[in-house]
Order: C-alpha cells, then structure tokens, then sequence
C-alpha cells in the first residue's frame, strides 16, 4: 500500500489518541491499541467523521501472547509497519519505602517491560523491510526526578537508556529510534483514573506528601498541549535525522539544564576523588 503504517500503543486517550488523529490526518494508515478496540473505533469515528481515513483498532493487554496477536495482524493486513510510537504507560507516585513489589512491578510491566515486548515484535518486520523509526514517549521524569517519583522515574530512565543502546544496534537497519521526553502536558495523566498511589501511606514522608499536593495542584494546569506533543511527534518521524533524544517544553528545558549544570558541578567537585581508583 502507497500509505505508511504508524503503530500507537495506549491510542484511547491523552497524548495517544491525539496521535492517532494527527496521524490519520497526516496521511498515514494508523494502528492504534487499547484495552477496548470497539471503543476505540468509535472515539475515532467521532473525532474524524466523515474523512476517508484508514484506522484499525486492536485491543491489546501488555503480554507476550497479546502483542504477538496484534503484530502478526498488523503485517497480514498491511505487510509492513513504518513508524512504532510506544506511548502507553502511567505513574505511580508516592515515596520509595511505600511502595509494594507487586505496585513497582505492575508499572515496570507496563512502562518498561511492556514497550520492550513490542518493541522486540515490530523489529523483526523493520529489520526485513530495512526501514522504520520507533518512537518512545519517555518523560522529563526520566532525566530529572524529585521525591514521590523514584519508581515512575526510574521506569522512564529505563525507556531512555534502551532507546538509546537499541539506537546504535539498528543503525545498520535503517532503523531509527527516538525518545520523547515532555515536561507537563494537559492531560488526565494526574488523575485517579490514570495515576496510581501506593496502598501503604506512611505519615511521616511530609516531603512526598507536599509533592503530591503540588501535583494536584498542577493537574490539567500544564504548560503542555497534547496536540502539539502530537505534531512534533509526527514531525520527528518525518525527518530523516531525527534526534535520539528531545525534550519538550520550556519546564523540561529548564530542569534539565538544571540538572546537567548540578551533575557537572559535583563532578568538578569532587574530580581527585573520582580519579583515586586509577592506578
């Protein structure tokens, strides 16, 4: 088919089902995941109307099983994929010590393990047809963290290092990766819908408590819209350089210099202790 075949996994809400129509506008043939594809269907349906436009919607639950189905439904339907945006993932914020193992787990499932699953399905196909581009939606988060976000954190730091290793490893392919790593964007990602708290509360973690508040208080009042996270998310896959890593919003600017400016300070600070090991 003359259309490219754009991938956008957690397709029925935020930043993804944003994607989705910019895409479907854009030209591309779009494949977008959820856990309800008859849902799917008709948000898409809504949004678009009457345009002719060429949507399939795939439910998809973040196992092997379920991410073989849909790739291999994907490549009979359209024999090839050309751009993989990894976008489904939530938080779950709260201190460090409150966290369950099966809490930090079920998050890693997802936003790690996951994108990873997917990611290993689509390459097979990219490496065949010696081309594709995988997009990651990483996070601010995954450079510079506070507390409350240790393990969200910690997840997206994951995301961004695999792109970047995976980066070097399908050069030869004429496969890109790119991570995208947006400040606050206005959607319910901060909502109980989304967002998930640890069971365990522990009362005296007051910073965590404060930062949750704070969190709160800037739910659906980012500097960020979705839509135009959309845009630069199809402009990055249209280029034919595109960066390993971009961030998005002047607030995730600023704390990275921040943080880029602090790490390079204890470096220099700290450069006989650093050097003492060699011999």
């Amino acid at each position: 088919m003359d259309k490219k075949v754009l991938i956008v996994t957690g397709a029925s809400k935020g930043m993804g089902f944003q994607i989705v129509l910019k895409a479907l506008q854009a030209g591309y043939a779009v494949v977008g995941t959820s856990r309800s594809a008859e849902k799917l269907e008709a948000q898409v349906k809504d949004a678009m109307g009457s345009t002719n436009y060429e949507f399939t919607a795939l439910s998809m639950a973040f196992t092997e099983e379920s991410i073989k189905a849909a790739i291999d439904a994907v490549m009979k339907k359209y024999s090839r994929i050309d751009v993989l945006v990894n976008n489904a993932g939530y938080a779950i914020l709260g201190a460090v010590e409150e966290m369950s193992m099966n809490e930090v787990r079920a998050n890693f499932d997802v936003n790690v393990f996951g994108l990873l699953a997917i990611t290993q399905a689509v390459l097979p196909h990219m490496r065949s047809q010696q081309s594709g581009h995988i997009i990651n939606l990483a996070s601010i988060s995954g450079s510079v963290t506070g507390a409350a976000q240790g393990i969200y954190s910690a997840s997206k730091a994951a995301v961004i290092m695999i792109g970047e290793a995976l980066s070097e490893e399908v050069a030869p392919f004429n496969i890109q990766v790119t991570s995208i790593c947006p400040g606050g964007v206005r959607t319910d990602f901060l909502d109980n819908s989304s967002m998930k708290r640890p069971e365990k509360q522990i009362a005296e973690y007051h910073v965590a408590a404060q930062t949750m508040r704070s969190l709160d208080r800037l739910n659906h009042n980012q500097s960020g819209d979705p839509a135009l996270v959309a845009d630069v998310i199809l402009e990055v896959a249209s280029m034919k350089q595109p960066p390993t890593r971009l961030y998005l919003g002047g607030s995730a600017l600023a704390a990275l210099q921040y943080k880029v400016n602090s790490i390079i300070a204890d470096a220099n600070r700290y450069v006989a202790l650093s050097e003492s090991i060699d011999n």
